[in-house]
């Protein structure tokens, strides 16, 4: 990676963190509104024991980190590292400030929007706050029929029931959910159309290594598709896969550290349905 990457990505989790820690501690955490994952349980924790939330959010994550280090490698898991890290660190930098909102509802709205800003910023290239994303690429390897999707959804929604339990704040629920909304349309909205899945052609002599680590370490599928040079004359192996847009750098890494003179392709797949993405029902209608 050159000088010019490397000061990119430090500006952009910089920043991204900032944005994220702001939505906890000047929003969230005041008014103990979780909103699941990691962070939600932190905000819990904190409630109840007074732990500062960004130290409870590394603690909660050390135990994911390790059993996904033990699948992706630590070269797979360093940008999650980084980001967990220090996302946490600006959460608990800002905690000395003052509440922005006496109002638990604008706060919710507010916070989500922040947090979902800054991992907008930091996703691209990346960089991920852990959590229950980790947690659920963990359940969905062991159990393949439920997806990240589904699994995420359960997850979130125990720690924001539980929480609302432990905290006996049961009106709680409708800010947790205001917060998500917030972070899902912030998140879509930094990510230009986050929605839309990646399809990407790679053409590489390295086809079979490529294709080993997309389905081993991004847990996506790869399609091997045989084709012709024109202008050589010589047979091709292009490898074919469809990734979501949080996963393309990490694609876009491993082809590199493969095969530097690999030649890819990459554009926007408008619609993607099967395991992994959207799905739809026995009668074919979205769900």
């Amino acid at each position: 990676m050159n000088r010019k990457n490397i000061w990119k990505d430090i500006a952009l989790v910089i920043i991204g963190s900032i944005l994220y820690g702001a939505g906890l501690s000047l929003f969230l955490i005041p008014k103990n509104v979780v909103m699941g994952g990691a962070s939600g349980l932190a905000v819990t924790v904190h409630a109840l024991t007074s732990l500062p939330v960004g130290v409870g959010i590394v603690l909660i994550n050390i135990p994911l980190l390790i059993l996904n280090i033990r699948l992706c490698g630590w070269r797979g898991m360093a940008r999650t590292i980084i980001g967990v890290f220090v996302t946490s660190v600006f959460t608990d930098l800002m905690e000395f400030l003052p509440a922005a909102s006496e109002d638990a509802l604008l706060s919710a709205f507010c916070g989500g929007a922040l947090m979902g800003a800054g991992a907008g910023v930091m996703l691209p290239r990346g960089f991920t706050t852990g959590g229950s994303d980790l947690a659920a690429y963990l359940i969905n390897r062991k159990i393949k029929k439920w997806s990240v999707g589904s699994i995420l959804l359960t997850l979130d929604a125990m720690i924001i029931v539980g929480s609302a339990i432990a905290l006996h704040n049961f009106s709680g629920i409708i800010h947790s959910v205001a917060a998500a909304l917030a972070y899902s349309m912030a998140l879509n909205a930094m990510m230009n159309g986050a929605g839309r899945a990646k399809l990407s052609f790679i053409v590489s002599d390295h086809y079979e290594q490529i294709s080993d680590v997309i389905m081993e370490k991004i847990n996506r599928g790869a399609t091997v598709l045989h084709g012709k040079g024109w202008y050589t004359g010589k047979d091709k192996t292009v490898v074919m896969c469809v990734t979501k847009r949080s996963e393309l750098y990490m694609l876009e890494q491993t082809v590199h550290e493969i095969d530097p003179g690999a030649f890819m392709i990459i554009s926007d797949a408008a619609q993607v349905l099967g395991e992994g993405f959207e799905e739809k029902d026995e009668h074919g209608n979205n769900p």
